[in-house]
């Protein structure tokens, strides 16, 4: 409940602009034991598979799934979160420079006092990613926001993927990302 919570609270300002509800997921394997918090991308992880969202990824076998509003999976070494928006008509690299402001701004503090930005392509479209710095708070649980455009506009807009994940899933993440297409 700790970890609902939490991330409630860190996602609510992005959730006002999101335009998709929760995701249907699919579970390709069964539970296992909790590995250490360090383990990088093995055989054993799950497939998560979005038909909203239109996006596949692996994810720890051993994490759970809370559909109480979000799609949240999420381990006590980390959690992953997903959304979707067309509403901002920023492009992956402006949202993220966007949401560095306003941390920056001292309205929020997500990332801590000096996160960092990297340009980079995932699945073969723009993205960015927003780190956090040494002085996140604790209570952030380490997130990083990722950004990435869709394949293709909606009537006209960047529609963006929206993914919450901690600092240590997140590249594990990025490198089995994929777009439904």
């Amino acid at each position: 409940m700790k970890i609902k919570n939490i991330v409630t609270i860190l996602f609510g300002a992005f959730l006002l602009a999101s335009c998709a509800p929760a995701a249907k997921a699919v579970s390709t394997s069964t539970p296992q034991s909790e590995p250490p918090a360090t383990e990088s991308i093995r055989s054993n992880w799950n497939m998560y598979t979005s038909e909203l969202f239109l996006v596949t990824l692996k994810y720890p076998a051993y994490w759970e799934i809370n559909n109480e509003g979000y799609a949240i999976y999420s381990g006590r070494d980390g959690f992953f979160q997903i959304s979707a928006s067309s509403i901002s008509g920023f492009t992956a690299k402006e949202m993220c420079e966007n949401d560095i402001q306003v941390n920056n701004s001292g309205k929020v503090n997500n990332y801590g006092t000096n996160p960092t930005m990297e340009i980079l392509q995932v699945d073969n479209q723009p993205a960015c990613l927003v780190l956090p710095s040494d002085g996140q708070p604790q209570s952030k649980r380490g997130i990083s926001f990722l950004v990435v455009e869709y394949p293709k506009s909606e009537a006209g807009h960047t529609r963006l993927l929206q993914f919450f994940a901690d600092k240590n899933h997140i590249r594990d993440f990025i490198s089995t990302l994929k777009f439904v297409r």
